[in-house]
């Protein structure tokens, strides 16, 4: 199972992305001009092989081929291919020239025919498995190993295995940690299916079918080999199984992680829902309630100084009062009630929370509200999905300031939330720790509405929801 580096179309790209980096371009011309040059010599020093006969390599070529038409994809994009059984067989019978031909001539990506990849991406696809091959197989032959001559076959074999799966796994990992701007050691977390305690003992039990190849060649001819496509589909359905799993296991955690940071939101929502009224409270009612308390004690100075005569001026004044607070409290309640975003509904309390940010150290928030009419539920969707990506601008964005548009036309609302920090690459996001905001964008699409995030690195990120009015 030899892993191909993936396709430039994974993921969300954009003019920017299209540009390569120099080391990609640089390591492919190193491993391609490396391969030809290697097969080259070999060519020149030891000549056109005799043996075996050249059908039988043309046959041997075509099922390496074959083989790579079924691929299993990995969690990151990378392509693990069905092919390292026959090809580093080959090597292990006919040496690692034969080898190194075979893989690179045969070697195939089913990208290739959809033309998903480059030529030169293609071209290092091949050359890097025929370098392996020819590792793996000449480190066979200096451990003297031969087939047949068992157990020291098995234990070359499995040497020669290892060599083969670390210079392939290392180009490969090379390519893409270059490709992504990430570690060596995380992009090789990345190429496996399932933990790695499941996955590296399959992957061995599957990469020595290499030593029954060539024994079965030995032993029954090219029939022989064929008899072993049989494992190899089987393997093949145990890898696919175990990727099933894991895609599984990865959505249990995302949804266990959902359902936490749902949570999460639930009491901080309930925090700002404490603070509006709190707000509310001191700006509408604390005032008409003070002037009451005021009246009384000019009522109190007035019975005890026997100014009764001044009772006339100041009882209805009280009474005035009393009718004020009471009013606002009432008003206070009504609007609690009828709005899940506290009284003065989505532009308010969205430039109250942008408020609160800043002066728990987020940057300056710029604020474009319009008054929005629509359905409670709509308005609370909207406010969820600004009050995340603020939360994203303050907790991870390093952003000198922020930007948040709110328009209502009646039909729709729409809304921006914008900022100037380091941004990032969609395609490297660990969704299965970030994954709020694309829980909140999911919601809007579900309930008829659009939604995207655009970033890219050094260029900032963008937040956008169109949401209905009427949900």
């Amino acid at each position: 199972m030899s892993a191909t580096a993936p396709t430039h179309s994974e993921g969300r790209t954009s003019p920017a992305r299209l540009q390569r980096p120099a080391g990609l371009r640089a390591l492919e011309v190193f491993v391609i001009s490396a391969d030809l040059a290697v097969i080259g010599i070999g060519l020149l020093v030891t000549g056109l092989p005799v043996t075996p006969a050249l059908y039988v390599l043309v046959a041997w070529t075509l099922l390496v081929a074959g083989a790579g038409l079924m691929p299993v994809p990995t969690q990151r994009g990378v392509s693990l291919g069905l092919d390292l059984p026959l090809v580093l067989g080959a090597g292990l019978v006919f040496g690692p020239l034969a080898a190194g031909v075979v893989a690179f001539v045969g070697v195939l990506d089913v990208r290739e025919i959809r033309r998903e990849v480059t030529l030169s991406r293609a071209l290092f696809n091949r050359a890097q498995v025929s370098l392996s091959a020819m590792a793996g197989s000449s480190v066979f032959l200096a451990m003297g190993g031969h087939l047949g001559t068992w157990p020291w076959a098995a234990v070359a074999g499995l040497v020669a295995l290892s060599v083969d799966t670390l210079v392939n796994y290392m180009l490969v990992g090379t390519y893409w940690a270059i490709k992504d701007d990430r570690s060596l050691p995380a992009v090789l977390q990345d190429m496996r299916l399932g933990p790695i305690d499941s996955f590296l003992p399959t992957y061995l039990c599957f990469g020595f079918l290499s030593v029954f190849v060539g024994e079965a060649y030995l032993a029954w001819g090219p029939a022989g080999v064929l008899a072993c496509v049989a494992p190899v589909a089987l393997a093949r359905q145990a890898f696919l199984h175990q990727n099933l799993l894991e895609r599984a296991d990865l959505e249990i955690k995302r949804g266990e992680a959902a359902l936490l940071r749902a949570s999460q939101c639930m009491a901080e929502e309930r925090r700002d829902e404490r603070m509006v009224i709190a707000g509310e409270l001191h700006d509408e009612v604390l005032p008409p309630l003070f002037k009451v308390h005021l009246m009384g004690q000019v009522l109190r100075q007035d019975l005890n100084g026997g100014h009764l005569l001044a009772l006339d001026d100041d009882v209805p004044e009280l009474i005035e009062a009393t009718e004020v607070a009471q009013s606002a409290a009432r008003g206070m309640l009504g609007v609690v009630r009828r709005s899940p975003l506290g009284p003065g509904g989505l532009g308010p309390t969205l430039a109250m929370y942008s408020h609160q940010l800043e002066s728990s150290g987020a940057p300056p928030i710029e604020l474009d509200l319009e008054p929005c009419s629509a359905s409670e539920v709509s308005q609370l969707l909207c406010y969820q999905v600004a009050r995340e990506a603020l939360n994203n601008v303050l907790k991870h964005a390093r952003a000198t300031r922020g930007r948040v548009r709110l328009r209502c036309d009646g039909e729709v609302i729409r809304l921006m939330i914008e900022d100037d920090g380091t941004g990032f690459d969609p395609r490297t996001v660990d969704r299965s720790s970030h994954h709020g905001l694309q829980m909140l964008l999911e919601r809007v699409e579900a309930c008829g509405g659009m939604a995207a995030v655009d970033s890219e690195m050094g260029l900032g990120t963008r937040v956008v929801a169109v949401i209905p009015c009427n949900i």
